[in-house]
C-alpha cells in the first residue's frame, strides 16, 4: 500500500471527484470509486499514523439526494457561509453529538407542536384579548416606537413593568402600582396561558394523545441521551421557555433530571445539584461511568417554581399542586395569589432572590460554551435576548465549539437572514457554525429527526473500527505489496 502523504477530501468535491478513495469494511486495503456521486453522507474520521495524518470519508446509504420541489425548502442550510445540502447535514450531526459536552438551547417557537405560543402569537392573542391593556402600555411608553407589524420584546416589557412598580412603591404612588399590576399581571397571565401547553399534559400524560405531542421532546431527549458515550458528560438542555415539556418528556423516558434542585418533598433551589451526577453502582468497567441523567437549565424560570417563607427561598413544586392556581391565575390575573418564578432578565437584577437564580443559570450556560469540544444546537430560539446573544457570540471565541442553529423564519438560502445577529453569525464564514433555515424544516419535530439515532451511528462507528484497525495493518507491512501501493 505505500505510505501516502495524506488523503484529504473537500466537501465541494463530494459528487466529482475521482481521486478519493472509499474503504471497504470487509477489505483490508482502499477500493478506488472512481466516482462518489453516489455519496449523499459521509462519516469523516481522521487518525494518525506513521507520524502522517489521514482523514477518510466513509459513505453511508441513509440520506438520498433530491430534486424535488420540497427539496429547495429543504436545502436552506449554510455551514461556512456556503450553501450545503439537507443531505449533508445528518453527517455533521452524527459527529457534532459525538463531541465531549453537548446540549441544545429551545425558545418559544419549540414549544408550539406542544400547544405553546411564538412570542407573535402571543402578543396578537393579547391584543385581541385585552386591547385596554395594550393601550395603557403604549401610552406609559412601555412598548416603545413599534413599527407596523413589529411586536415588543414581551420579556422585556414585564421586566420594565417591574422596575416601574418598585419605584410606585417605593413612591408609595398607590394608584400607579394599582395600573401597573394590573396590566402586568394581564400580560403575565398571557404568558402563563401560552406556557401551559395543551391541556391534555396536564390530564392525561399516559394518553396516546399526549404522547403524539411529546413526541419531538421524547426524541430530542432519547437522541441527545443515546450519543454519551461512557466517561463522556451528561447532556445539557438550555431553555427560555416556562413550560413542563421537558420534564414530562424525561419523566416518560425514565430520564433523571437534574436541574439545580434538590430535595423529596421541599425542592429547594441548589446550584450544586449541577455538579453532581448518577452513577450506576452496579455496573462494571466503563459502563460504571455512563450519563445516566440530563441537565435542565431553565434560563428564565419556570411555571412550578415559586418564592417561599420568609427568606424567600426559592422551591419547586408539583405540576399537580399548581394547576389549580394556574387556572385561576389566567381567569381573574388581579386576584390570584399564584405567583411562578418567571425571570425577567432586565429586573433582575433589582431583585435579590430572582438575580441569584439568574445569575446561577447564565453562569451555567457560559461555562458550558467554553468547554473544550462542545456542540449547541439551537431551535424554536428567536435571537431577541441580547445577553444570551452576548453569550453566544462570546461562546465562539472557543475554537472547538460547534454552533448548530435551526431559524424556521429564513426561507431562501440565496437571501440574507432576516435576524442581523443570525446575519451577522453568517457573515462569518465559520465552518464551526451551520445555520438551517427552510420554514417547518427548521421545526423542533425536523430538528429532533436530523439528529441521528444511536443505533445508526453506533453502526458507523462500528464501521470506522473495522476499517482503520484494517488500514493499521496495511500501513504496518513494509512497502505494502504492489497492489496497495498508489
Amino acid at each position: 500500500m505505500g505510505v501516502y502523504s495524506s488523503i484529504t477530501f473537500s466537501r465541494r468535491s463530494v459528487y466529482t471527484s475521482s481521486s478519493v478513495a472509499r474503504f471497504s469494511a470487509e477489505s483490508s486495503r482502499v477500493v478506488p470509486t472512481g466516482s462518489l456521486e453516489e455519496a449523499h453522507l459521509l462519516f469523516p474520521i481522521t487518525i494518525t499514523c506513521l507520524d502522517t495524518w489521514y482523514t477518510f470519508y466513509v459513505a453511508t446509504k441513509e440520506t438520498q439526494m433530491t430534486t424535488s420541489p420540497e427539496a429547495n425548502m429543504a436545502d436552506v442550510v449554510v455551514r461556512g457561509g456556503q450553501p450545503m445540502t439537507s443531505g449533508e447535514l445528518p453527517g455533521h450531526l452524527a459527529l457534532a453529538l459525538r463531541l465531549e459536552n453537548v446540549g441544545t438551547l429551545l425558545g418559544a417557537g419549540a414549544s408550539v407542536s406542544a400547544g405553546g405560543k411564538t412570542m407573535k402569537g402571543l402578543w396578537d392573542d393579547f391584543g385581541t384579548a385585552k386591547p385596554a391593556s395594550v393601550e395603557w402600555l403604549s401610552n406609559e411608553g412601555f412598548l416603545g416606537d413599534l413599527e407596523e407589524g413589529e411586536i415588543p420584546n414581551i420579556e422585556a416589557v414585564l421586566g420594565a413593568i417591574d422596575i416601574a412598580a418598585f419605584d410606585a412603591e417605593r413612591r408609595k404612588d398607590k394608584e400607579h402600582l394599582k395600573q401597573l399590576k394590573e396590566h402586568g399581571n394581564a400580560l403575565r397571565a398571557a404568558v402563563v396561558a401560552a406556557a401551559k401547553l395543551d391541556s391534555a399534559l396536564w390530564e392525561l400524560r399516559d394518553s396516546d394523545d399526549a404522547r403524539k405531542i411529546l413526541e419531538p421532546y421524547h426524541r430530542l431527549l432519547a437522541r441527545l441521551q443515546g450519543s454519551r458515550q461512557p466517561g463522556q458528560s451528561a447532556p445539557w438542555v438550555f431553555t427560555t421557555n416556562y413550560d413542563l415539556s421537558i420534564e414530562w418528556a424525561a419523566e416518560a423516558l425514565g430520564i433523571h433530571i437534574v436541574n439545580g434542585f434538590s430535595g423529596l418533598h421541599d425542592r429547594r433551589f441548589q446550584p450544586n445539584a449541577f455538579d453532581l451526577s448518577l452513577q450506576n453502582s452496579q455496573a462494571t468497567g466503563e459502563a460504571r461511568f455512563g450519563s445516566y441523567n440530563l441537565n435542565l437549565v431553565k434560563l428564565h424560570g419556570s411555571l412550578s417554581w415559586m418564592t417561599d417563607g420568609e427568606d424567600s427561598r426559592v422551591v419547586e413544586r408539583p405540576c399537580e399542586s399548581i394547576r389549580e392556581d394556574i387556572d385561576s391565575f389566567i381567569s381573574k390575573p388581579t386576584s390570584s395569589s399564584f405567583a411562578p418564578l418567571l425571570i425577567q432578565p432586565t429586573a433582575a437584577k433589582y431583585v435579590d432572590t430572582v438575580g441569584f437564580v439568574y445569575g446561577e443559570m447564565i453562569r451555567r450556560l457560559t461555562e458550558f460554551l467554553s468547554r473544550p469540544n462542545t456542540t449547541l444546537i439551537v431551535c424554536g430560539y428567536g435571537f431577541a435576548d441580547n445577553h444570551i446573544n452576548r453569550l453566544i457570540a462570546s461562546g465562539l471565541l472557543n475554537p472547538t465549539l460547534q454552533l448548530i442553529i435551526y431559524f424556521p423564519e429564513w426561507k431562501d438560502v440565496g437571501s440574507e437572514i432576516p435576524n442581523e445577529f443570525l446575519q451577522g453569525l453568517r457573515l462569518l464564514g465559520s465552518p464551526r457554525i451551520i445555520i438551517r433555515g427552510g420554514g417547518e424544516f427548521a421545526y423542533l419535530d425536523h430538528m429532533s429527526s436530523d439528529l441521528p439515532d444511536p443505533a445508526m451511528v453506533d453502526e458507523l462507528s462500528a464501521d470506522a473500527k473495522r476499517m482503520l484497525s484494517n488500514l493499521a495493518k496495511s500501513l504496518s507491512k513494509p512497502g505494502g505489496s504492489e497492489e496497495e501501493k498508489s
